[in-house]
């Protein structure tokens, strides 16, 4: 996936979203014996106040690192999206409805 400018618009943006193929929240980690040999894999994630983990099998893990990394891009895609249509909202706002309005000061 190709990195999007600060500057895209909202659309552009809700586009590169879309095209993401597995979101799956959470973090990846190894699981280790007593000795620090990886064992097998975890994701673990924050949900409803609880830390949640499940162990995720050899065969998967693939799919579930480009899950994770998906949901790392998706809410950075977020991210800007809110800033985008933050922008947008306040130059609305900015802009006197007549041209002989100001905006108040406070």
């Amino acid at each position: 996936m190709t990195t999007t400018p600060h500057s895209a618009s909202g659309q552009e943006l809700l586009a590169n979203m879309s095209q993401i193929p597995v979101i799956i929240p959470g973090t990846l980690s190894p699981r280790k014996d007593s000795k620090g040999k990886i064992n097998g894999w975890k994701l673990q994630r924050w949900h409803n106040g609880h830390n949640q983990t499940r162990y995720v099998p050899g065969e998967q893990v693939e799919i579930v690192r480009q899950g994770t990394d998906g949901c790392q891009q998706f809410m950075a895609l977020a991210e800007q999206y809110v800033e985008c249509k933050g922008q947008e909202a306040l130059k609305t706002l900015a802009t006197p409805a007549d041209g002989k309005k100001k905006p108040m000061k406070r």
